[in-house]
């Protein structure tokens, strides 16, 4: 890949909220997905600002009860994509049995911040206690859809792999958890997390970018998605990381959010199987993140795999997509036995 290429994609992560690239990339994003018609539409899981928070549900023929479930997490920079669209690579779990729930959350983006109270109620961690809220709203409702409440799976694609991963490595951490929607006494947990080419370390998007290739400036200047993600879109992630020990304000505050949004620094033994994918080009998403997720979950005994793709850029095949759906029926086939996991 030439470096124009490279420079174009880093210029459409860096898209602030409503830009053009920010659409170039939702574009992006939605053709490595197929629609299909769910079961259930635009049910309401919670309320924001008396505001409404809506999922779909996609249910297999068969069997119709005792179903896992495996709930998707769309991607588009935390600013921008719906629940509408499934990712390819997951519909083939429903000829295996399995339903599939996709889910909409709160975006970073002024759309949003008007509807559910503000930018304050938008930024990170509104969208991870959204994710949370989903999986206890699917799991009260368990009977009524016929999912089995014990075989729960997050499965996300870019942002919205960092969200699935950071809801379901942080279960019982009360900053995370929240109280949105009116089951906050029923468990968020789930049993596997599949992570598509997502951010985790986003303190260090531009390091881990110049190792993989890519002009790390990119992900270090103000206004980045990642950066908008927490709130400190004016400082952006380079300033952040130089002033790292800075107790002068916005520092503190910035690296906080940083870290509390670092899905590796909640990883411990007690967390699911997690099967992770990245393409070794991929000019959006440099695949150190992946990596340092990978390391962290090894370090804890954790079952995990990490299927490094040689090309495919941002998003992955469907060489990839089997091994990820075999991942996930091993942890709901015997989701107490940690053996047999990469």
């Amino acid at each position: 890949m030439s470096d124009r290429p490279m420079l174009h994609f880093a210029e459409m992560f860096r898209a602030g909220i409503g830009s053009a690239c920010v659409f170039a990339f939702c574009m992006f994003c939605a053709s490595m997905a197929w629609a299909q018609a769910p079961t259930h539409a635009n049910i309401e899981y919670a309320r924001v600002n008396n505001a409404p928070l809506r999922l779909d549900i996609y249910l297999p023929a068969t069997p119709t009860s005792n179903r896992p479930l495996v709930i998707f997490v769309h991607g588009g920079g935390w600013s921008s994509g719906n629940k509408d669209v499934v990712q390819a690579g997951m519909l083939p779990l429903l000829n295996q049995g399995y339903a599939i729930a996709s889910i909409n959350y709160r975006l970073v983006n002024s759309t949003d911040a008007n509807l559910y109270g503000g930018m304050s109620a938008v930024i990170f961690p509104a969208a991870v206690h959204d994710v949370k809220a989903a999986v206890r709203f699917l799991r009260a409702n368990a009977a009524v859809y016929g999912f089995d409440p014990n075989r729960f799976g997050l499965w996300g694609g870019s942002a919205g792999s960092h969200l699935a991963a950071v809801a379901g490595l942080s279960t019982g951490n009360i900053a995370l958890e929240g109280t949105v929607g009116d089951h906050v006494g029923t468990s968020s947990a789930v049993q596997v997390i599949v992570d598509g080419y997502g951010p985790t370390d986003i303190l260090r998007m531009g390091p881990d970018a110049s190792q993989a290739g890519f002009p790390g400036a990119g992900w270090d200047a103000p206004n980045t998605s990642h950066a908008l993600l927490i709130g400190c879109g004016a400082q952006g992630m380079g300033a952040i990381r130089a002033n790292i020990d800075n107790p002068a304000a916005p520092w503190p505050q910035c690296v906080a959010q940083a870290n509390l949004a670092n899905p590796v620094l909640h990883v411990d033994a007690t967390d699911p199987p997690v099967w992770i994918g990245h393409a070794t080009n991929d000019p959006v998403v440099p695949w150190p993140q992946s990596q340092r997720l990978y390391d962290a979950l090894l370090a804890a005994a954790v079952p995990t795999s990490f299927v490094r793709a040689a090309t495919g850029g941002h998003q992955l095949g469907e060489a990839q997509y089997v091994q990820a759906r075999a991942f996930v029926a091993a942890a709901f086939a015997a989701p107490l036995l940690r053996d047999g996991f990469e």
